[in-house]
Parts: C-alpha cells; structure tokens; sequence
C-alpha cells in the first residue's frame, strides 16, 4: 500500500541536507574571505619586510657618513692642536 503522504522521515532528512549545503556555503565563504586575509597579511608582510631593508640600508649610509664626519673632525682637531702649538 502507497500512500502520497510526505514521509516525516524523510522531509526530516532533506531539511537536514538543506541545513548542511547552506553550512557548506556559509564555510566556503568564510575560507575564501579568510583566503583574502592571508593574502592582504602576506602582502603586508612583504611590505614591511621590504622596508625595514631600505631603513636598515639608510641606516648602515647615515652611520658610515658619521664615521666619516668623525674621521675629518679628528683630524682637522689634531691639525688645530698642531698648528696652536707651533
């Protein structure tokens, strides 16, 4: 015997199955736009990364330029004395 009344099994199984394909969809969204995120970090991250090479160059320039100011108060300071004790 056949009955065309819904089988509350069943209607309960496709709702479940309709629940999980929208939580499939929910967690796809959510990786992609996590995706996004590593990808604007790792970007980020380079950035940075490429900076702090540039200021640690800058740096290393500034310092040697002091070195040699130095050197050429130094010397110029002896050639004073030098020329004050004469």
């Amino acid at each position: 015997m056949q009955t065309d009344a819904p089988n509350p099994r069943l209607e309960e199984i496709d709702n479940l199955l309709r629940q999980l394909a929208l939580a499939d969809e929910r967690i796809r969204e959510r990786h992609e736009a996590l995706a996004e995120t590593v990808q604007m970090l790792t970007s980020d991250v380079q950035q940075d990364a490429e900076n702090i090479r540039a200021l640690a160059r800058n740096s290393q320039i500034l310092h040697d330029s002091i070195k040699a100011l130095e050197t050429i108060a130094l010397s110029h300071e002896q050639r004073i004395d030098r020329i004050e004790g004469q």
